[in-house]
């Protein structure tokens, strides 16, 4: 019936029940057609039943409509990823759903572990092999990745993580959203290491950031955390279009089959990056070793191996900070007050900012979704006018890294029931502010 009020073609609706219920056999699809055709013809011929202008198709142009866990499942596909293992847990589940109902055509092995901490060790086992793997979670699973977490640094082995936040501690409320997990995040895992730490702002800059995630994790051998959260998991968003043609992806692996003299694992570098081999591409033994280790991968206790080795994997720290961009100030540079947000307030704030512009408030806006390492410009240092952190959790986490970077922040507006913020609750916030 919503078919025919919407005047949308009932060959559209026909593939939608070959898709659904073609598991069930053909005659379940027959007789649903034969349901939806009955409907649409009650709706156009009966005027009574529903008093309504048709709506009036505005463009042939095809758009996208997914969730954001489609268009990071996706971005994952475009990236290169070939193995993907979790456990489910909401709001995360969606990502090991969708790679496994489409890996016959994409060739990704999607294994359902029995936990999160044989998912973490699955993905690194691949990814040694020599294939993108993924891992994907929420809070309380991750808690059990952190020794892999660990694993991954003291190995140099790449991998990417989903951390779907949701508000904890415990189960909490696991069908909800915060902003509850960056400090998790970035101290997770014994000793010290870098990492690279994500937060898309909607479904079509999730689809781009795992694959940057992919390609930075690989070409530095470190981990790459990407924080969603269960408003941008389970939304769903519609785009004109991806920009397909200009993903990139390199290769990091030496050429295959020729035998390298002195071939080493863990080679010290001056970039601290380390060259890589696929094990079982060539007639070099590729040794990897979670105990400290020398170049070649055999384990040591000495002392200046042990100095040398650390400061070889925060060699790459600096590198690291040049990969990634500083966002603009949208809005007026005289704005009397500034709005800063991370991950999925992006929107929200940027609705809020034009309800001030409305009645005469000059109010800009900053995003970020490239976390950590962080980068602040000096225009952000620099500008007059307030700075208000907007944040889904109790203590202004984000906060607390923009200050410890150096950036003098007035306000903070933090929000922690499970929802997110809604437009006019946040005007009237910044208001008060004001």
């Amino acid at each position: 019936m919503v078919c025919g009020i919407l005047g949308l073609d009932i060959t559209i609706l026909e593939e939608i029940f070959k898709l659904q219920f073609m598991s069930k056999g053909e005659t379940v699809v027959k007789n649903n057609i034969e349901i939806a055709k009955y409907s649409i013809e009650l709706i156009s011929q009966n005027n009574k039943i529903i008093k309504i202008d048709r709506i009036k198709k505005l463009s042939d142009t095809t758009k996208i409509l997914f969730t954001g866990n489609e268009a990071i499942s996706l971005g994952a596909i475009f990236a290169g990823c070939k193995f993907v293992s979790a456990y489910p847990m909401t709001p995360s589940t969606g990502i090991i759903t969708y790679l496994s109902e489409t890996s016959q055509k994409t060739g990704i092995l999607a294994e359902q572990s029995e936990d999160e901490i044989s998912a973490i060790n699955m993905a690194l086992g691949a990814s040694y092999a020599g294939v993108k793997s993924l891992t994907a979670t929420s809070g309380g699973g991750f808690c059990l990745m952190v020794e892999g977490l660990s694993l991954s640094a003291m190995t140099e082995v790449p991998i990417v993580i989903i951390l779907g936040q949701r508000p904890g501690p415990a189960t909490g409320l696991p069908t909800r959203t915060e902003q509850g997990e960056l400090n998790f995040v970035l101290n997770a895992g014994h000793g010290e290491f870098p990492r690279f730490v994500f937060a898309p702002s909607d479904a079509e800059t999730a689809f781009y950031t795992i694959i940057k995630a992919f390609e930075l994790s690989q070409k530095y051998r470190v981990p790459a955390i990407i924080l969603t959260d269960q408003y941008l998991a389970d939304s769903y968003w519609t785009i004109d279009n991806l920009d397909i043609d200009k993903i990139e992806t390199k290769n990091y692996f030496l050429e295959k089959g020729k035998f390298i003299e002195n071939f080493q694992t863990y080679k010290i570098t001056e970039t601290g990056i380390s060259p890589r081999l696929k094990p079982g591409e060539t007639e070099n033994l590729v040794i990897v070793d979670s105990d400290e280790h020398d170049e070649r991968g055999n384990l040591t206790e000495d002392n200046n191996v042990r100095k040398l080795m650390v400061e070889k994997r925060w060699k790459k720290f600096d590198l690291m900070k040049q990969e990634f961009g500083i966002p603009k100030i949208c809005g007026e540079k005289d704005s009397e007050i500034i709005l800063i947000s991370w991950g999925t307030n992006k929107g929200i704030v940027s609705k809020v900012s034009l309800m001030f512009k409305e009645v005469g408030i000059k109010v800009a806006t900053i995003n970020y979704t490239e976390i950590f390492p962080l980068k602040i410009s000096e225009e952000l240092i620099s500008f007059k006018g307030k700075k208000i952190v907007i944040e889904n959790n109790f203590t202004g986490q984000f906060t607390t890294l923009l200050e410890k970077s150096g950036l003098k922040i007035d306000n903070k507006i933090l929000k922690y029931n499970g929802l997110p913020f809604s437009e006019e609750e946040l005007f009237l916030e910044v208001k008060k502010v004001l």
